[in-house]
């Protein structure tokens, strides 16, 4: 008897110290870097471990630039993280080659779907696939239009009541901000794209396209609509902004550098987190809307994306569930990853937060992020935004907009084809 009792007391003492069992599960967790957000990835993971003694974590970061081609070379190998974080422009990629799981509402402490999209105010859209949600979303962000307070009152003008609310008034606007030597060259802008960003490229026309009721690529479909009405007026706007108007380019520096830096007038590819980059470069900023076509059909501004936890579909059962009970434990400190390292999640807790109340931009950008939409998703979306940057190059050298946009449609078509055939097969 004594023994019984004693062998029970050892038994219950490795259960409560949490020492490797049988039932002990590892789960990987990969991360692209951003300084700001390890320290408290470690923190939450270290909270997950202790209140989840029969899980234990690997984590690993990885650099920004080579995060995305790990990930796919991994998943090739079958050596994929359980768990990992990637941005909605990438996320058909892993759609189509059958890496996500669709989330278990169980395992994420959700009765249903309904009970998860209740705990937010939008950010899905990006990770539904066939109806269903294959991820959680850990950052939402839009972009908006900020001006440098002090250049637009030398060029007497107020941000707050001269800034153009439609595309076709913004150049006029932009040429008073504008001071250019004598040859006509702009030696300060007053407003230019961020045309060294190739992700710009796949934001901002389509923004443009989205306000007239179309879009770059026809989802649904599967096809580029690149050559269509809307897509020419959005093309030739940027290709006017640059060779007609002279207004900027991609020759010149890139126009977050040159706003931080007080040589631009007016950025409009800075999110929310752009902000205490700007109060460290001391800007007097004021932040406005995108501008809209006059004959909108869509009131949305800047195109949105968002970063998501998705789950390896090819993990074990067990290393499933543990990751989506992780993702909804990380997730539940969106005020705290907000407050640290300024990622925003449309929930309750962050809008309600002193960070967010503080944060003088902070209704403006979540108004704007409700009337914005998901730029489209597509397999292969590096060497399709490579094929559109080639187009937009020739553009920016003069060549017309109705030699241009055909050959770019059809070269699309056949890079989403090939890169939707290739990735069929990446995981088997």
């Amino acid at each position: 008897m004594r023994f019984l009792i004693r062998l029970a007391t050892i038994i219950a003492l490795f259960a409560w110290t949490g020492f490797a069992t049988a039932e002990q599960v590892t789960i990987r967790m990969w991360m692209h870097e951003h300084p700001p957000r390890i320290p408290i990835d470690k923190s939450i993971i270290a909270d997950f471990e202790k209140a989840n003694r029969d899980v234990k974590v690997q984590y690993d970061v990885i650099s920004g630039l080579e995060y995305s081609t790990k990930l796919l070379t991994a998943f090739a190998a079958g050596s994929g993280p359980d768990l990992f974080n990637n941005t909605s422009t990438l996320v058909t990629q892993y759609f189509a080659a059958r890496i996500l799981a669709p989330i278990d509402y169980d395992a994420l402490g959700y009765a249903n779907e309904a009970a998860l999209l209740a705990k937010f105010q939008g950010g899905f859209d990006g990770i539904r696939f066939q109806g269903k949600l294959y991820g959680v979303p850990t950052e939402v962000s839009n972009w908006a239009c900020f001006a440098n307070n002090a250049i637009w009152r030398e060029a007497k003008l107020d941000p707050k009541t001269d800034w153009p609310k439609t595309w076709e008034s913004l150049p006029a606007v932009a040429e008073k901000l504008t001071k250019r030597d004598q040859n006509g060259v702009p030696i300060r802008r007053g407003f230019d794209f961020a045309w060294t960003i190739p992700g710009t490229f796949w934001f901002t026309p389509n923004t443009m396209i989205h306000q007239l009721g179309a879009s770059m690529i026809d989802e649904d479909n599967y096809k580029a609509a690149l050559d269509t009405t809307p897509s020419h007026r959005a093309f030739q706007y940027l290709q006017d902004w640059a060779v007609k108007y002279r207004l900027g380019g991609p020759q010149y520096t890139a126009s977050r550098t040159d706003f931080l830096a007080g040589k631009l007038a007016t950025e409009c590819s800075f999110g929310i987190w752009g902000i205490p980059q700007m109060q460290a470069a001391g800007i007097d900023w004021t932040v406005m809307p995108a501008p809209r076509w006059a004959d909108a059909v869509s009131d949305n501004g800047l195109d949105i994306y968002a970063y998501y936890m998705m789950v390896n579909a090819r993990s074990a059962p067990a290393a499933q569930r543990a990751a989506w009970k992780l993702a909804r434990f990380y997730t539940d400190h969106a005020a705290e990853l907000f407050s640290g390292a300024g990622l925003f999640v449309p929930r309750t807790e962050v809008t309600e937060s002193a960070a967010y109340k503080e944060n003088p931009a902070a209704p403006f950008f979540l108004a704007e992020l409700k009337k914005a939409k998901f730029s489209p998703r597509v397999v292969g979306y590096t060497q399709v935004l490579d094929t559109i940057l080639r187009g937009k190059d020739k553009l920016v050298q003069g060549e017309k907009i109705d030699d241009v946009l055909p050959i770019m449609n059809e070269e699309v078509n056949a890079v989403m084809n090939r890169e939707r055939a290739r990735a069929s097969t990446l995981v088997k």
